[in-house]
C-alpha cells in the first residue's frame, strides 16, 4: 500500500483490566497474556457483584483484539459486567453478548456505550474506562 509502513515483527498491543469474578468460563484468561493480579475491595458493588474483586492486568496483539472481544462477549457472566481494553487508537467495550469498538476521542460513542452500560444496571461510578 502506497503510504503505509509497517515494521516486520512490530504490531500494536491492547491493555486492559478483567475482573476474575466476571466471567463465567475462566479459560479466557488462557488466552491472554496476564501481567499483574491484585485484589480490591469495591464499596459500590452492583446487586449481582462481589465486594472483593481480583483485577487482572492482561494485554493481546491487535490481530487478536476482535477475537478476544467475541470471547469476552461470550464469557461473561449475565448482569452488571463489561470488560475494556484498548490500544493507543482503539477501545473495546464488551459486554455479556455485546461487543462495542471504537476510535478514541469519538465521544458519542463513548456516550452511547455508557448508556448502553447504565441500561444494564452498571453503577456510574463504574462506567470509567481509559
Amino acid at each position: 500500500m502506497a503510504g503505509c509502513l509497517t515494521l516486520a515483527g512490530k504490531s500494536n498491543m491492547f491493555n486492559g483490566k478483567i475482573i476474575k469474578e466476571s466471567l463465567k468460563d475462566e479459560s479466557a484468561l488462557d488466552k491472554l497474556t496476564i501481567n499483574g493480579v491484585k485484589e480490591v475491595s469495591i464499596d459500590n458493588p452492583a446487586e449481582d457483584q462481589p465486594s472483593t474483586w481480583t483485577l487482572m492486568d492482561f494485554e493481546v496483539e491487535d490481530t487478536d483484539a476482535e477475537t478476544i472481544a467475541q470471547l469476552f462477549s461470550v464469557s461473561l457472566k449475565t448482569g452488571t459486567w463489561y470488560v475494556d481494553f484498548s490500544s493507543a487508537e482503539t477501545t473495546y467495550v464488551v459486554f455479556p453478548e455485546k461487543v462495542f469498538k471504537y476510535q478514541k476521542g469519538d465521544e458519542y460513542t463513548e456516550n452511547e456505550i455508557k448508556k448502553y452500560g447504565r441500561s444494564i444496571g452498571i453503577p456510574e461510578k463504574q462506567l470509567q474506562w481509559p
